[in-house]
């Protein structure tokens, strides 16, 4: 060991014993203060997973200094002397902590220094350890809260056991670089395969090249150039089925629903990944009816979606009529892998028993519960200020509402790959910027208390103007560069898919690949 290095312990070690010296002093002379503490953000009374990056906070109430006992029922207690009220834990000792004590509770005792040089204990905030790890990774749009400024939208991959944070594709690198009619315009929908991160669709758009679905397995990338939207992988892999839609934007003056999106005309598509083709599922693409939202279920049995019948005549119409009046119901239709054979629809939810439009249906891991959300209209959550979480039981059919729900919108979710995660967007805390939040899921399908993603600094969203969309856990990180992504999307081997005749596809035909800037999508 070299002498700088010695030198560095020494002035480590000098710093803990100070600090637990302090520490044992204010505890005899401290106040007892009958509550928890005011953090910021909000880790009081939640289950956490036991590899979650540290949840640094900060201390609301006023005061000229501050510590923070963290422990449990294994190791040594992290000792932390908050800056300025702000209380930031050590990577390392809080990785040791968490590991030594999954299923155990975790304690964090806060003391501060009033004005007039009082020292106050809080009461002790309780928070669960729990057994069950969550998913090393998720990916994310980032986006800006204007939704006609389509500039330096990112895809972003974060290390939730850190805080590393990484860009995919940054649309705002090829308007800088590229003309007007190369420029991205639009990046969206990273959804990987059951979590791996080696298997995914990315969708990408361009004035020049149009619509691009890439398609990575493994080693290799695929380039679509046909328009086709959200996505679920058959379990097997073999199959991608995708929603193919219309849909378009309708801005209002005033009320708190702001932007209305929905769909002019809609369907699924199977797309057979190892023929490069769409397979012709008739049921699937009906003249009358919207379909939107494929989710297949873990054992590759049944594809869920959700439907509503079409309730105006005139497609040309900005908006519709009775586009505010569509509801959508949860479907599902069964699959023989074996036979390679499909069969009837079956209504597993209906608008008229709910009363409310059904979207974005994801099936747990062990084909338990389906958590989905529901709004007042349409098919997009994301949009809808009254759209919140609700769960499933499958084979009761029973559901209800989650309690981690607000008075904001709830919308785009992820399960993790053990079923004891999900990964939501929320607007609470004001209603404009999405933020992403973890909750624990337990066996009889409950969710715990949400909290919000951890940053290195507490007051990271005081400032933070981007809004978060689309997210999906993922088991470890992306292979693919940026620049390979983007080569992909270059290239000149792009395999058309056009769509099966008689399917519905409205006024846009797929099969050319139209888009162009100004679309409303």
């Amino acid at each position: 060991m070299n002498n700088y290095l010695r030198v560095i312990l020494f002035c480590c070690a000098l710093f803990t014993i100070g600090c637990r010296t302090d520490l044992s002093m204010i505890r005899q002379n401290s106040m007892d203060i009958n509550r928890v503490p005011d953090i910021k953000p909000d880790y009081a009374g939640i289950t956490i997973p036991p590899n979650i990056a540290p949840m640094n906070f900060s201390l609301r109430d006023s005061c000229t200094a501050c510590f923070a006992e963290i422990a449990s029922v294994n190791g040594s207690a992290i000792i932390v002397r908050g800056r300025k009220g702000t209380v930031c834990i050590n990577d390392a000792s809080w990785k040791k902590l968490l590991s030594e004590n999954a299923g155990n509770k975790l304690r964090i005792t806060v003391y501060s220094l009033s004005d007039k040089g009082k020292w106050r204990r809080y009461r002790t905030i309780e928070n669960t350890i729990a057994a069950e790890p969550i998913d090393s990774y998720c990916t994310y749009r980032l986006l800006n809260f204007q939704y006609s400024y389509w500039r330096d939208l990112r895809q972003c991959q974060r290390d939730l056991t850190s805080f590393k944070e990484n860009v995919l594709v940054n649309t705002n690198n090829y308007t800088r670089n590229y003309t007007e009619n190369n420029a991205f315009k639009c990046v969206n929908c990273h959804t990987p395969m059951n979590n791996d991160p080696s298997r995914f669709v990315l969708q990408l758009r361009s004035a020049s090249g149009g619509a691009e679905t890439i398609i990575a397995d493994g080693d290799s990338i695929t380039t679509l150039s046909s328009r086709l939207g959200h996505a679920s992988w058959h379990p097997s892999g073999r199959y991608i089925a995708f929603s193919v839609y219309k849909v378009q934007q309708y801005f209002h003056a005033v009320g708190r629903q702001f932007i209305d999106v929905y769909d002019n005309t809609s369907c699924i598509v199977i797309y057979d990944v190892a023929k490069r083709s769409i397979v012709p599922v008739p049921q699937l693409s009906m003249q009358g009816v919207l379909g939107t939202w494929p989710a297949w279920s873990p054992d590759g049995r049944h594809l869920y979606f959700c439907s509503s019948p079409v309730l105006w005549s005139d497609n040309s119409k900005e908006p519709p009529d009775n586009f505010n009046r569509t509801k959508y119901s949860l479907l599902r239709i069964a699959y023989d892998s074996i036979q390679d054979r499909w069969g009837d629809i079956d209504t597993v939810l209906s608008s008229e028993q709910t009363g409310l439009s059904i979207a974005l249906p994801r099936i747990s891991p062990d084909n338990k519960f389906c958590l989905f959300c529901m709004q007042d209209y349409g098919p997009y959550p994301y949009t809808k200020a009254s759209s919140d979480l609700y769960i499933m039981d499958i084979a009761t059919r029973q559901y209800r509402k989650l309690d981690i729900n607000s008075e904001y919108n709830e919308s785009w979710h992820s399960w993790s790959a053990n079923g004891h995660w999900i990964l939501f967007s929320s607007r609470r805390g004001g209603g404009i910027f999405t933020r992403l939040y973890i909750s624990y899921i337990d066996t009889s399908g409950n969710a715990g208390k949400a909290f919000i993603l951890p940053q290195r600094d507490p007051a990271f969203y005081d400032s933070f103007t981007k809004c978060y969309n689309v997210q999906e856990f993922a088991t470890g990180p992306v292979r693919f560069s940026e620049r390979q992504l983007f080569k992909a999307v270059q290239s000149r081997s792009t395999i058309p898919v056009p769509l099966p005749p008689g399917t519905v596809t409205g006024s846009e035909d797929t099969s050319v690949n139209r888009w162009k800037y100004g679309s409303r999508e």
